[in-house]
């Protein structure tokens, strides 16, 4: 039930380090609330209550949260392999405009 592995190095410095300046203010703290509920997270369930989706039916494990600016407009999403009830391969991935 926890945080196992971080491939995006600015997730590793909010997350270590609590350090939310490495994204831009309008959405650090929310990266930084979804990481916590990931590592809070025991059971797909806990998962689904956060809006997260399987966004790779082929791969079960493969997790998206969206991120948003002010809540309004979808900016990236925190990714992640969740695996029997831990989190690995934690992700960041921008939206392409």
């Amino acid at each position: 039930m926890s945080i196992k592995t971080i491939k995006c190095h600015l997730i590793r410095q909010v997350w270590e380090f609590d350090n939310v300046s490495v994204f831009p203010l309008t959405y650090g703290y929310e990266i930084r609330n979804i990481l916590f509920d990931l590592d809070a997270a025991g059971v797909i369930s806990d998962l689904e209550d956060i809006g997260a989706i399987n966004y790779n039916p082929e791969h079960e494990e493969a997790w998206s949260i969206t991120v948003t600016v002010n809540n309004v407009e979808p900016c990236g999403a925190v990714t992640c392999d969740f695996y029997q009830g831990d989190c690995y391969n934690v992700d960041f991935k921008e939206c392409n405009a």
